[in-house]
């Protein structure tokens, strides 16, 4: 990466987690003191935007073009995500059974998606050869991984299966919480078995893990059970903030490649 390139990337990240404290400050001000202001409504969008701007700047320095694209595919679907739940969140008319909220989700479903096709990197761990020259033992080992993640989502989702089905938010709630969780054993995958530059590789885990943070305590938000809801709603934005900082992160090539490094390796042997 040129040097102008890596400045201009750490003053994005930087500009970032700037704006990133402000707003979660505000968000706890409100809370509090009962602060009346708009400013972490407006600000949370554009943090993702600066997250767009980062995934857009990767160009040649991306894992490989496809993976690029694929970032920058889901950061166009994340943005006005991000923009309808900061509207349905200022709005005490707008619940989570508007066409807002609804949209927002429907968007934010398509983005897991095309995130699923960038991690998954061909999913070689499904193959039937995998598994076949692996046999019974290392597929027990390769179960382990999956059932956690959709484990850990259904004891957190039971509990709130109730209040869902009061406000109408059953069916979507279970299906994003389910591409979620695939999402983030997916993600997972992509450290255990080495597909990504491990930097990029543990990225994509931290990023993938705090979006499904943040599904639970945004579910939590969402059924209001008073004072814990509203402390959840601080919560959301600390785990998703996370998320898309680590996400437009994970595109970039932070070292050479393992070809060009064998090669050096290779030249100075001789």
């Amino acid at each position: 990466m040129k040097q102008w390139k890596r400045v201009l990337v750490l003053v994005l990240v930087g500009l970032a987690l700037l704006l990133a404290g402000s707003f979660i400050a505000v968000d706890w001000m409100i809370l509090l003191f009962g602060v009346q202001t708009i400013y972490a409504g407006v600000a949370k969008p554009v943090m993702s935007l600066l997250c767009l701007l980062l995934a857009l700047l990767i160009g040649k320095d991306g894992i490989d073009r496809s993976d690029t694209i694929l970032l920058v595919i889901a950061f166009l679907l994340i943005v006005p995500v991000d923009v309808l739940m900061s509207v349905v969140a200022l709005s005490p008319d707008i619940g989570v059974a508007s066409p807002a909220f609804m949209a927002g989700g429907v968007l934010s479903i398509a983005a897991h998606l095309v995130l699923l096709v960038r991690h998954g990197r061909g999913f070689p761990y499904l193959r039937s050869d995998f598994r076949r020259e692996r046999g019974r033992a290392a597929l027990r080992s390769f179960l382990w991984l999956p059932l956690l993640v959709f484990g850990l989502c259904a004891l957190a989702l039971i509990p709130l299966a109730g209040p869902m089905i009061r406000i109408g938010h059953l069916l979507i709630g279970l299906v994003y919480s389910a591409v979620v969780a695939t999402s983030t054993w997916v993600a997972w995958e992509t450290v255990r078995f080495g597909l990504y530059p491990r930097r990029s590789a543990w990225l994509v885990g931290v990023a993938m893990t705090c979006w499904f943070a943040t599904e639970i305590v945004g579910e939590i938000y969402n059924v209001q059970f008073g004072r814990i809801s509203d402390l959840a709603f601080n919560f959301v934005w600390i785990f998703y903030g996370t998320t898309i900082l680590c996400l437009a992160l994970s595109g970039y090539r932070w070292s050479a490649p393992e070809s060009s490094i064998s090669g050096r390796s290779r030249q100075r042997a001789a």
